[in-house]
């Protein structure tokens, strides 16, 4: 087994209290005077890094290949301030584990002591190491300047510090994450902790989303020539196996202990209504559908395969595998009628969001039962007629759909791939060999048992391949938490975040569901009709896919397809970089405020 498993926390665990706490001692351990007495207790705090609280994960509704229907984010619509829980969260949680692992490494003189073997004290150091360097990264990334802290400071101490530049933030966290590659081990038997990959590839991922090209594409190659990881076989099993070659660093759910992550944990808000969900309240965006290119590789304003009417047909098979797929009014086995429900089943159900379809095919008898995943059945179905596939499978239907023990891969080989991709793109020395080893190893994982031959990508312009690669980011790691990092670090969130987002036409027939008859509904619901019939819905014509991948749905708006669900705020000149918390500057009066909060 050659990844991190990251264990879920048995101990008990103390709840964070605001953040002008400066309680430094570990949340689960005894304080700093008596703990690390055994080589139990020295585990035990090691351990407890290995949780959420301490590897912050974004919230899915931050970015742009996620709508949601009855949730806005202060990133989106510009309301964070710096008295944001979230921030002063994060800040604060960094800072604990920051402060436990200072503490941990100037104890290993005692585990010394306490006949501590020296290959388990650098397995301890390595993993210290290793959060100190993850923690900097993050902090750089976010706030710039950070206070930098690497021996321990005393509460005194922390009532004055001020924060230090950036590039010595960043350079530290490299430093950490090498000493922790040069302690960890690349493998473990039995339980799996931290690795040497996991260092390579947060060095990587640190290093490309604060702009380092040349530092990210050492670290992601040091990965890649490890030879450690792979290509899950399947892109879509990947996001439901129970293990994969392909995890770094991931979070596993567990049944037993009620811990979910991510998709798994917000079960009914992923699910159609009639697999017992919400139908969709948290949905493919209308921006990550247009994004995937047609087979051809192109994008779908250019492809001459790309058929508006049918918004599924030639797409990239990932399209497929991310979003559930559904019968458009114009699918060729609608139109010769071979039309099988069985083909679009999706957690027992026939799923189509069509505004005129009242019943849908139960696959468990073969029984029609009332579409509550249509308008033509419930007011709130539908809101933009998609939903995700991916992470989803039938353990979404059990434990009460209280929670479905999926994993959540905070860091994949994919991506490790992509982030190398990057680099080199960047730093103008991508030859065909890395696209071969990059790019188009996920494209040939994407097409495998299609049949049809995955469009290479040839070296171009550093223009042409930039599109490719954004685009390739967008898609292949849809809903995986990382696209507002990256909008972030191109500086497109103040392109993406000033557009709004969208929903279908909000119509309703009243109090009679569709029967046929138009004069017995709204006109607003013939117009979603009509949208329906005219193969004008979910989408509608052909979208303008800018150098980023980025659709321009604007025109959908003035046609009368869809409608503006909530209006997006971002402020260039302030929100690239995040406040720094109120709560700590009140008592800190050396602690400065980024530009412009």
């Amino acid at each position: 087994m050659k990844k991190i498993l990251l264990i879920i926390n048995i101990l008990s665990i103390v709840s964070f209290f605001s953040c002008v706490d400066l309680d430094l001692n570990p949340l689960s351990e005894g304080s700093s005077g008596n703990w690390y007495s055994s080589q139990q207790e020295i585990e035990m705090s090691i351990n407890d890094f290995y949780r959420a609280d301490f590897f912050h994960i974004d919230d899915m509704i931050w970015a742009d290949d996620v709508t949601a229907r009855n949730a806005t984010s202060a990133v989106q619509n510009g309301t964070m301030t710096a008295e944001d829980l979230t921030i002063a969260i994060r800040w604060q949680n960094y800072y604990k584990g920051i402060a436990r692992a200072l503490r941990l490494l100037k104890n290993m003189d005692n585990a010394r002591v306490l006949g501590v073997s020296e290959a388990d004290i650098a397995q301890y150091e390595g993993e210290a190491y290793f959060y100190i360097g993850y923690a900097y990264g993050m902090l750089a990334f976010h706030w710039g300047d950070a206070i930098l802290d690497k021996e321990g400071i005393t509460l005194d101490e922390a009532y004055k510090i001020s924060r230090s530049p950036k590039a010595d933030v960043l350079a530290y966290s490299y430093e950490c994450l090498d000493e922790a590659a040069k302690r960890l081990p690349t493998s473990y038997s039995g339980i799996q902790r931290a690795t040497r990959g996991a260092a390579l590839a947060f060095k990587a991922r640190i290093a490309l989303w604060n702009g380092d090209y040349n530092t990210a594409a050492t670290a992601a190659k040091a990965c890649m020539d490890l030879n450690v990881y792979k290509l899950h076989h399947n892109y879509r099993n990947l996001f439901t196996a129970s293990w994969s070659d392909e995890w770094i660093f991931f979070f596993r759910g567990d049944v037993t202990l009620k811990k979910y992550y991510w998709a798994g944990e917000d079960v009914l808000n992923c699910i159609s209504r009639l697999s017992g969900g919400w139908g969709g309240q948290k949905s493919p965006s209308y921006e990550l559908v247009c994004a995937y290119p047609c087979i051809d590789g192109k994008p779908i304003d250019e492809s001459p395969l790309y058929n508006p009417k049918d918004l599924f047909e030639n797409r990239d098979p990932r399209m497929a595998m991310t979003i559930v797929p559904f019968a458009t009014a114009y699918n060729k086995r609608i139109l010769d009628g071979t039309y099988d429900p069985k083909d679009y089943l999706w957690l027992g159900y026939e799923y189509s969001p069509a505004p005129n379809r009242t019943t849908v095919y139960r696959g468990s008898d073969g029984a029609q039962v009332s579409n509550t995943d249509s308008k033509a059945r419930a007011e709130h179905a539908s809101y933009n007629g998609f939903l995700f596939k991916k992470y989803v499978d039938e353990s979404f239907l059990e434990n009460g759909r209280n929670g479905a023990p999926t994993t959540y891969p905070m860091l994949r080989y994919g991506d490790v791939l992509l982030m190398y991709a990057e680099a080199m793109i960047e730093l103008e020395k991508c030859d065909q060999g890395v696209l071969d080893a990059t790019i188009n190893k996920l494209r040939e994982r994407a097409y495998s048992g299609t049949g049809i031959a995955y469009p290479r990508v040839i070296v171009d312009s550093q223009n042409a391949m930039r599109t490719i690669l954004r685009t390739e980011r967008f898609i292949e790691l849809a809903w995986e938490g990382h696209r507002y990092a990256d909008l972030i670090r191109w500086k497109l969130a103040e392109k993406v975040y000033n557009r709004p987002s969208y929903f279908l036409r909000r119509a309703w027939s009243g109090s009679t569901s569709w029967n046929g008859d138009a004069s017995s509904v709204s006109a607003e619901y013939r117009q979603l009709i009509q949208n329906w019939e005219d193969g004008n819905y979910p989408i509608g014509g052909v979208p303008a896919i800018d150098e980023n991948g980025i659709a321009d749905l604007s025109y959908m708006v003035n046609a009368g397809y869809i409608v503006v669900a909530s209006e997006r705020k971002f402020e260039a000149k302030r929100d690239y970089l995040w406040p720094v918390p109120a709560a700590d500057r009140m008592i800190n009066e050396n602690l400065d405020q980024n530009p412009n909060w």
